[in-house]
């Protein structure tokens, strides 16, 4: 049995290499598929499917808040203190831990350098609750995750590395965090990761006040031993049952605390985008099997006199079928091998285009061991599709038909035509369903790139660094940094205007209620984005003032409590009356300003929009600011003439003769800091449209196949019927309708899946309907001329027949 598998798989090499362009088509081909899969599958498979890398990663879970009413459920992954102290203190069948979802940038003082680095803040029993225990030194205690606990930290393997130099007499040590003094407890393993690129953990300190009244933690909890997940749901939904109990929910609506696996709960936001890439990069695949098993039939036809001969000879249908499959199998392998190199360089390539703009970090992803064994197995089962209905439509061939008639001829008819003519228009349908959803992102973000910023971004830079610092947390000396940091800095000469702002535009602002205290829509908690700003800030963006005046050094901590509103807020809060003079909590509006592009963070404003925003001066604020440095980091605005290195070189001499133990975190243009508010929209249209690319050349490809193979078949009916008196145009047009036909069949039946299709990405779209007809419009008339031009260059030959030859070879 194996000597005749292997000369199956010699017969197979034999006839695969007498027929070169039929091989290198169908291989490249399916290495185009499988190296797309390949590659979709690495980021699918660090994202979702793989196991988290600590131990029984079977047993971790997510606390989530499901809401059901209306139709509708909405899970919330985030939790609020009182959640927390609730769960912590009634948990029985598991341990549980909160922490927080981000890494946020802090500075670290060793001796007397500055570092910014990133810190997660974790409660007591994380570590244990993953299941990792530090190489060195040990985790926190409930004593330190309170309020007014000792300050302590774990570091991570590369911080120790680079601060301590691997010192393993690290525990006790002292290092500077946020302007405190913290003495380093613990370690972590090289290979320790979190949801967040953490170099240094420190108490969380939860409370049920301030970040604690909001949504701001996450709840990961470990079931014991012999626990199942029902009974661990159940104890959860007990202690929610008791803590919604006196909730204000509206009518129809109930909520209730449940457990969902931590991997899920940790890649919530990123799990519908890459599932949609998966599902497109999925129909890529079908589309060249489908592609690859057109060739294979056209290629039957070819060989029906060889296979009938083989089949009067006494050879089993078996063996045929066993002999066809195995060719089928060795372009799958050629393929799969050119795929794995392609996946392997697309995979660079999709690092290259921010593939952290999905929040996925770029070291997570390569073709590991489960990765190549998928491709193994994409492979094997690409082989099945296109492979095995040729092989049993080729021994279904009539012997005796193929023998008489023989070759092409014999086996073109319509019975033999149809699967692949109905294959086409399942390519083209498919094709179709990946340019809508490619078109409408590719809208989408034409949609939010067009979009007016509102300011001038040319020559401005802007800098940012961590206030998350105890030295820093009243607004006194936050301002008194400004001040004296600005002066400096207008004092270079190339400098236009400089200033200071919570956040920049593109930006996501501080989510806050206000009240206004009188006019006609006088209220109270109205929510708003609201950003706190020094002079120079609008100069130095450029910002339209429509009405009333900015700020000036004479809005002091000790002047009349004043506030700028922009256009949009305005619109939504004070429309039939005069905004200028309107009294709000944060002080009289003395001006209005043109909107800018902001993320919002709250009302359906999508990924960028106009949002209603305060501004207020910054030498204004009183009290505590270290809430607000907890989540947002201040930047410098400095517009000037000079080079960008220049500038930076400024900004930092200007900080560190104020400061030398504050570090910039980083430095942005404008226009980067837009592209950053702009990356996942443009990394999803960039995907989805090189797999509709990918699909649409697949299609042109099956539809340049069929027409070719059929004018191969009837070049001698062709050439009889130019000869009794048909036109070259008519014989042209008669062997492109079928292609064109097929498309138009295929661009109906693709169009109805779209619009089924897109409502799974509604999420996604922006600024454009589901079913916008530009989109679908586009997308009929390039498909219509790919088909045209595919059906007209083999069709071409039809006009160069010689009518005398053919009668003379007939």
């Amino acid at each position: 049995m194996i000597f005749a598998d292997m000369r199956d798989v010699r017969f197979a090499l034999r006839l695969l290499w007498k027929n070169p362009a039929f091989t290198i088509v169908a291989a490249l081909t399916l290495a185009l598929c499988i190296g797309a899969n390949t590659a979709v599958f690495s980021i699918v498979d660090a994202t979702i499917l793989r196991p988290l890398p600590y131990p029984h990663p079977e047993r971790l879970f997510s606390v989530v808040t499901e809401q059901r009413g209306h139709n509708a459920m909405y899970q919330q992954v985030e939790q609020n203190g009182r959640a927390w102290e609730a769960i912590r203190d009634a948990a029985k069948d598991f341990d549980a831990a909160a922490f927080s979802y981000g890494a946020g940038g802090v500075n670290v003082v060793l001796g007397t350098t500055p570092r910014y680095i990133k810190q997660q803040r974790i409660s007591a029993g994380f570590f244990h609750v993953l299941g990792v225990e530090p190489q060195i030194g040990r985790e926190f205690t409930r004593a330190e995750d309170r309020m007014g606990g000792t300050p302590v930290a774990v570091l991570s393997d590369q911080l120790w590395r680079s601060l301590f130099r691997a010192n393993p007499g690290v525990l006790g040590a002292k290092i500077t965090l946020a302007g405190e003094p913290y003495t380093v407890i613990g370690v972590m393993p090289p290979d320790f990761r979190t949801n967040a690129p953490a170099d240094l953990w420190t108490p969380l300190r939860p409370s049920t006040t301030g970040e604690g009244g909001g949504t701001n933690y996450r709840v990961a909890v470990r079931l014991h031993p012999g626990v199942s997940e029902a009974q661990a749901n159940a104890e959860v939904r007990a202690i929610g049952a008791r803590l919604f109990h006196d909730a204000n929910f509206p009518p129809g609506v109930s909520a209730e605390l449940r457990l969902i696996p931590l991997k899920r709960g940790l890649t919530t936001q990123v799990r519908k985008p890459v599932l949609l890439l998966w599902s497109a990069v999925g129909l890529v695949f079908l589309i060249g099997c489908v592609n690859v098993a057109g060739l294979l039939l056209a290629r039957s036809a070819v060989r029906a006199r060889e296979i009938a001969t083989r089949l009067a000879l006494g050879g089993t249908k078996a063996a045929i079928t066993r002999q066809l499959m195995t060719e089928s199998l060795l372009l799958a392998i050629f393929g799969a091998l050119a795929g794995t190199l392609l996946g392997a360089l697309a995979l660079v390539g999709l690092k290259r285009l921010d593939i952290e703009a999905l929040g996925i970090p770029s070291s997570t992803i390569s073709l590991d061991a489960g990765v190549l064994a998928a491709t193994a197995l994409i492979s094997v089962l690409a082989t099945f599709i296109f492979g095995l209905y040729p092989a049993l439509q080729t021994i279904r061939a009539d012997i005796r038909s193929a023998l008489v008639q023989g070759g092409a001829r014999g086996a073109s008819g319509s019975s033999s035509a149809w699967p692949r003519r109905a294959m086409i228009v399942a390519e083209v349908a498919l094709s179709v369903m990946l340019l809508v959803g490619a078109g409408l992102l590719i809208r989408t973000f034409a949609h939010l790139a067009g979009l007016d910023p509102g300011f001038d971004s040319r020559n401005v830079i802007g800098a940012t660094l961590s206030l998350r610092d105890v030295r820093y947390a009243k607004a006194a000396v936050v301002n008194r940094l400004y001040e004296e940091s600005l002066q400096r800095i207008r004092a270079t000469p190339s400098v236009e205007a400089a200033g200071v702002g919570l956040t920049l535009p593109y930006q996501r602002a501080l989510n806050d209620w206000f009240t206004v205290r009188n006019g006609v829509h006088s209220q109270e908690h109205q929510i708003t984005d609201l950003t706190y700003v020094t002079p120079g800030y609008f100069e130095a963006l450029r910002m339209r003032l429509l009405r009333g005046r900015l700020l000036s050094e004479s809005d002091s901590a000790n002047s009349q409590p004043v506030a700028i509103v922009n256009q949009a807020f305005v619109k939504k809060y004070l429309s039939g009356q005069d905004a200028l003079g309107t009294e709000l909590d944060a002080g009289e509006i003395v001006g209005v300003v043109g909107d800018v592009q902001e993320q919002a963070g709250w009302g359906a404003y999508g990924p960028l929009s106009p949002v209603p925003e305060i501004y207020v001066p910054a030498a204004q604020l009183k009290g505590d600011l270290s809430i607000i440095h907890t989540w947002l980091t201040p930047w410098w605005v400095v517009r000037s003439r000079d080079s960008r290195q220049t500038i930076v070189a400024a900004l930092q001499r200007a900080v560190a003769a104020t400061d030398p133990l504050l570090p910039f975190a980083e430095f942005q243009s404008m226009d980067e800091v837009r592209a950053q508010a702009l990356a996942f929209q443009r990394l999803t249209a960039t995907l989805l449209g090189v797999l509709a690319g990918l699909a649409l050349a697949l299609a042109a490809v099956g539809i340049y196949g069929l027409i070719s193979n059929s004018v191969a078949e009837r070049t001698r009916e062709l050439g009889i019927r130019m000869a009794l008196g048909a036109s070259a145009g008519r014989a042209l047009r008669t062997i492109m309708l079928p292609g064109l036909a097929l498309s138009g069949a295929g661009l109906v039946l693709g169009c109805v899946l779209a619009i089924a299709g897109v409502r799974a990405m509604r999420s996604l779209i922006f600024g454009v309907t589901p079913n916008d007809p530009i989109t679908f419009a586009g997308v009929a008339v390039l498909l219509l001329l790919v088909a045209l031009f595919a059906s007209a260059v083999p069709g071409w030959r039809v006009t160069r027949i010689d009518p005398a030859q053919s009668l003379r070879e007939e």
